[in-house]
């Protein structure tokens, strides 16, 4: 009857998210005095073989109607970004920023969620789960003669606020969304990722800031990624690389 009665509490919060310490509550409500964390978690097992329940991550569930059809990557989509927003606010409040390829896509509108998402921070280097296969990447960046907070502070000149999905975030502006893309790029990525910056370069070219590129030249950051826009550029705006070209000598080429 207990089991019921927890099930029938559970399916109160359709299409919610719940942590083990609301359920916790909930099966408290029910029986206070026989409550331990071994029949707390039978029951969790019992309301997930029901389908009532669906596991997202450790001790961080989705309640589900059993009557919809609903996979794990509807639940995903529905509910990534928030979560994303979440942990974020709690880790970081607002020192930290979505790094690489991510950056560019969600300035070009594209908000399809990653595997893996990086975001620079000043405090910490570790790789976290957030919602089953989706996973965070947790980046901080060291430049020389800086301690990491003093280096985020640099970047942190060159960020800036986008909603997605009704959330804020910050992420690399554009002129350094575009540098981060080509930094470190995997092999797997690199073709994407040019044609991505070639698109970006011809419809774009006019409003990138080379401001920016020099900014970060002169504390030793980005060399390469900027050779390699002035490489693209060549080819589809000479004109434009030639303004590259001239600040790559004033601070990167010998």
């Amino acid at each position: 009857m207990q089991t019921n009665n927890f099930v029938k509490k559970i399916l109160k919060n359709k299409h919610r998210i719940m942590n083990i310490e609301k359920l916790k509550k909930m099966y408290q409500d029910i029986n206070i005095e026989d409550y331990s964390d071994k029949k707390l978690y039978k029951q969790i097992y019992y309301a997930k073989n029901k389908w009532v329940l669906i596991s997202l991550k450790k001790d961080l569930f989705y309640v589900k109607d059993f009557q919809e059809n609903e996979d794990i990557d509807d639940i995903i989509n529905k509910f990534y970004w928030k979560l994303l927003k979440k942990y974020i606010k709690e880790q970081y409040w607002n020192d930290y920023f979505i790094w690489g390829i991510k950056s560019l896509e969600i300035l070009n509108n594209n908000f399809f969620i990653l595997d893996k998402i990086f975001i620079i921070n000043p405090y910490k280097r570790a790789e976290e789960v957030l919602l089953k296969l989706k996973k965070i990447s947790n980046i901080s960046y060291k430049i020389k003669w800086y301690d990491n907070l003093k280096s985020f502070k640099i970047y942190k000149k060159q960020i800036e606020k986008i909603y997605v999905d009704g959330n804020m975030f910050f992420v690399a502006n554009y002129e350094l969304a575009l540098l981060e893309s080509l930094y470190s790029i995997s092999v797997e990525d690199e073709r994407y990722v040019i044609e991505l910056i070639k698109k970006n370069i011809r419809k774009n070219y006019k409003k990138i800031n080379l401001e920016v590129f020099e900014y970060f030249l002169r504390y030793g950051k980005y060399g390469s990624s900027i050779k390699r826009i002035y490489e693209i550029s060549l080819w589809i705006r000479p004109d434009f690389a030639a303004k590259i070209k001239k600040i790559l000598k004033r601070w990167y080429w010998m």
